[in-house]
C-alpha cells in the first residue's frame, strides 16, 4: 500500500501540480536565489494562500522592518493585509540583529553571534507557539550564515534551527541569497543539503530582458518536476507558466 503523503498548498499559482499537491506537511522549504528574483513574493504567497484557507501564518524577517515587508507586499499584491494582520491570521516580525558598536575582538563579536542565534530560535518557537502557526517563514538564514564565520559550528547552528522549526510542527519556507556569481545554492552552501526542500528562483536573459524562472532542485518524498519553469509576479499572485 502506497503511504499518502500530508500535503499543504505553496500559494504559488501553477506549482502544485508539478510537486505532488504542495509543500510535504511539516517540512522545511529553502527558497533560494539572487536578489530580485522574487523570494519575498513567494514567501508572501505562501502565507496568503494559508491566511484565506484560515491557517495562521508568521512572516518572520531577519533583515527588514515589518513596516518595510508589508509595503513590499502591497506594492506586488492585490490583498488586503492589514486585515489578515486584524483578524489574527498574519503576524510579522522583525529580528534584526544589533552589533555592538567601535572595535571589538573576536570573542566579544562570537558572543553576540551566539546570543542572537539562541534569540532567534527562542523567538520562533515563542511565537509560533503563542500565535498557533501552522505556515511560517524565515527570510533570511543568509544573516546566521554569514554572522558565523567557523564551518563546523555554522552547520551546528542551522540544524538546530531547523529541527527546532520541524519540533513545532509548521511548515515552513525559508529563505537564502545566492552571491552574483557564486555555484551554490545558499552564502554557506550548507542549508541546502538540510531544508526538506530546494527551490531556486533565476532571473535569465532572453533577447533583451531578464525573465524569472524557478526550478525545483529537491523536495524528499516527492516525484517533482526537474525543469526550469518561467514565472510570473503578477498583482493576483505569483504564477508558474506553463510552456507548451
Amino acid at each position: 500500500m502506497v503511504e499518502v503523503v500530508p500535503r499543504v498548498p505553496s500559494g504559488i499559482f501553477g506549482l502544485d501540480s508539478k510537486i505532488q499537491g504542495g509543500f510535504v506537511k511539516g517540512s522545511v522549504n529553502f527558497v533560494t536565489g539572487k536578489t530580485g528574483t522574487g523570494k519575498t513574493s513567494f514567501c508572501s504567497s505562501f502565507l496568503y494562500a494559508g491566511s484565506i484557507r484560515g491557517e495562521k501564518g508568521i512572516y518572520f524577517t531577519t533583515e527588514e522592518t515589518t513596516e518595510d515587508i508589508k509595503k513590499d507586499i502591497k506594492a506586488m499584491f492585490d490583498w488586503n493585509i492589514d486585515t489578515l494582520v486584524e483578524k489574527k491570521l498574519l503576524k510579522f516580525i522583525s529580528n534584526r540583529p544589533e552589533l555592538p558598536s567601535g572595535r571589538t575582538d573576536s570573542e566579544e563579536i562570537a558572543r553576540v553571534v551566539k546570543l542572537y542565534v539562541y534569540d532567534l530560535t527562542s523567538k520562533i518557537e515563542d511565537y509560533v507557539q503563542q500565535f498557533k502557526a501552522q505556515r511560517l517563514v524565515v527570510d533570511s538564514v543568509s544573516l546566521v550564515e554569514l554572522f558565523i564565520k567557523d564551518d563546523f559550528l555554522k552547520k551546528v547552528a542551522l540544524m538546530q534551527l531547523i529541527d527546532k522549526i520541524k519540533e513545532l510542527g509548521v511548515t515552513a519556507v525559508i529563505t537564502g541569497t545566492i552571491a552574483e556569481g557564486s555555484e551554490q545554492l545558499s552564502a554557506s552552501g550548507l542549508v541546502e543539503f538540510i531544508a526538506d526542500s530546494v527551490i531556486k528562483l533565476d532571473l535569465l536573459p532572453v533577447v533583451e530582458e531578464y525573465k524569472r524562472t524557478l526550478t525545483i532542485r529537491k523536495m524528499r518524498r516527492t516525484d517533482h518536476s526537474i525543469m526550469i519553469h518561467p514565472f510570473d509576479i503578477r498583482r493576483s499572485g505569483m504564477k508558474v507558466i506553463e510552456v507548451k
